[in-house]
């Protein structure tokens, strides 16, 4: 059965889930009214070039709404799937930082309005440059213009599959995490390591007043040297996780 200009209001609420949790298109730096024109500018033309069939007649206002709440979570979904890189990014951060001597210092995420750790601020950033520098904005209109060739209007399959695949996603961000905050966590209880000896074989040096700017000098100098293997690092994720939309799509279609 194709849809008309209910089409229409389904295609926004999907558009709009995605506007909600994706990275770049969430941040509160875009005045929402552009948002708004911007949402019913690309939903219009989605509309316009693809059908919008649905497994099941819409007949009565109630069937609408829920039709446009599983469009609203469809979006929502494939948002977050993108914005799991930048979570793992800034769970870094946050390990980084308690080792560094930067726990009790946070700032304020233009993007999401949080607080958020000082250096996973940093690296978040950096991660937005790489985003938008290999198109992963353009990439993601592009998976969400492609669900409507795989997931019809009420006919998504939340099921166990579905289930089992966020769970993973949710794991694979405390993986992200770990891998990017090692090396800097390494270096830094290297100096732990070494500030022990120093207490142990000098003990008229007070390690905890040499200790802090040390910590936080050599913290800073890893996290320098190893921009460059995290900007790869993130280019990697970045081509990984579209591939991870991809069968996200496929498997909210079955």
């Amino acid at each position: 059965m194709e849809l008309g200009w209910q089409g229409f209001l389904l295609v926004i609420g999907r558009t709009s889930g995605l506007f909600i949790s994706s990275p770049v298109f969430s941040g509160r730096q875009v005045p929402i009214q552009v948002k708004i024109l911007l949402i019913i500018f690309l939903s219009g033309m989605i509309a316009f070039v693809n059908p919008l069939p649905t497994e099941v007649p819409i007949t009565h206002s109630g069937m609408f709404i829920m039709a446009l709440a599983l469009e609203l979570l469809i979006g929502y979904t494939l948002g977050f799937v993108a914005y799991v890189i930048f979570a793992g990014i800034q769970l870094a951060g946050q390990l980084m930082d308690m080792q560094m001597g930067f726990g009790i210092v946070n700032v304020i995420d233009p993007q999401s309005g949080m607080q958020v750790p000082l250096i996973g601020n940093f690296q978040y950033l950096v991660a937005i440059m790489v985003f938008l520098g290999v198109n992963g904005h353009h990439l993601l209109l592009r998976a969400l213009n492609d669900s409507y060739q795989f997931i019809p209007v009420l006919g998504a399959g939340f099921n166990g599959e579905f289930l089992e695949f966020m769970m993973e996603m949710g794991a694979y961000m405390f993986v992200i995490g770990l891998k990017l905050a090692a090396p800097v966590v390494a270096a830094l209880f290297m100096a732990d390591l070494a500030l022990g000896f120093i207490a142990r074989t000098v003990p008229q040096m007070n390690v905890f007043v040499v200790g802090l700017p040390l910590k936080i000098g050599a913290g800073l100098v890893m996290v320098m040297l190893t921009l460059p293997v995290f900007v790869w690092f993130v280019q990697i994720l970045i081509e990984r996780f579209f591939g991870y939309l991809d069968n996200l799509i496929i498997i909210l279609g079955k």
